[in-house]
């Protein structure tokens, strides 16, 4: 009995034992696994540090990428073409699609109208007008046309038919009216066409102007220049009309049925 005793108390001691021993096993373990953790801490702030300065060095060579773009710019690493080469290029482009290219010479009051030959080149004079320029007419450059209007408004309240525009407030148009009925045209300055006459625009007789008004498109080239040669055709003439009391308040070459003017044609 007393050896039954003993070994009892004997497995007793042993189980004691091993349940304190499991315990310090399983706290020394948790311990050592603490740095772990703190590990694992330092490595996932150091992953996501490198990640920040990798996309923050991206952004900052898009940017040095985009400071080249702009500092070319800057630089004029496109060229600028001047009015000179502008002119050139445009006389001989084959590509461009404007039936007619028109020449204002400021020196002789005279417009020419040039068409293209086989090569494409705007070399074949088709037709010259008498115009007249004035002090802010251009005396050189090179223009692209766009549509004016039937009927409008000029320098002094007053008004002129079939403009077509050059620049700016610079137009192609007819002699002034003092309203807008073809019955009230400022006769003495259809006397003065061939002489530099206007405020800035180019007037042509109403022929003239409605012949470019209905024949050349938007983007029809204007050349600007000054010489004493008045062209291929030398330089027209036409008839003064303000001695004829019955009609010089029209223009002799507006086809309109009314003008008294058809009488005497």
């Amino acid at each position: 009995m007393k050896k039954v005793i003993e070994i009892i108390v004997v497995l007793i001691l042993v189980f004691i034992s091993g349940f304190f021993v499991g315990k310090i096993y399983t706290t020394h373990q948790y311990e050592n696994q603490q740095p772990a953790t703190n590990s694992e801490e330092q490595i996932n702030t150091i992953e996501v540090s490198n990640a920040t300065n990798t996309t923050e060095n991206e952004i900052k060579s898009v940017e040095a990428d985009n400071n080249q773009i702009d500092n070319k710019l800057e630089n004029n690493s496109l060229k600028i073409v001047n009015e000179s080469e502008i002119s050139s290029y445009q006389t001989t482009n084959r590509n461009c699609k404007a039936t007619y290219y028109l020449k204002v010479n400021y020196g002789q009051n005279v417009v020419t109208v040039y068409t293209k030959d086989a090569e494409g080149n705007y070399i074949v004079p088709f037709k010259p007008m008498l115009c007249s320029c004035g002090s802010a007419t251009p005396k050189s450059g090179t223009y692209r046309t766009s549509k004016g209007y039937a009927w409008g408004t000029v320098v002094g309240g007053l008004y002129a038919q079939y403009s077509t525009r050059i620049k700016g407030n610079i137009l192609f148009h007819s002699i002034p009216y003092k309203k807008e009925s073809k019955d009230t045209m400022e006769y003495w300055e259809y006397d003065k066409l061939g002489t530099t006459a206007s405020a800035g625009c180019v007037r042509l007789r109403v022929e003239d102007c409605k012949w470019i008004f209905d024949n050349c498109e938007d983007g029809t080239i204007v050349e600007f220049y000054t010489s004493t040669n008045p062209g291929p055709y030398g330089k027209p003439t036409i008839e003064p009309i303000s001695n004829n009391i019955e009609c010089r308040n029209w223009d002799p070459t507006d086809d309109v049925p009314e003008n008294p003017w058809k009488k005497y044609n």
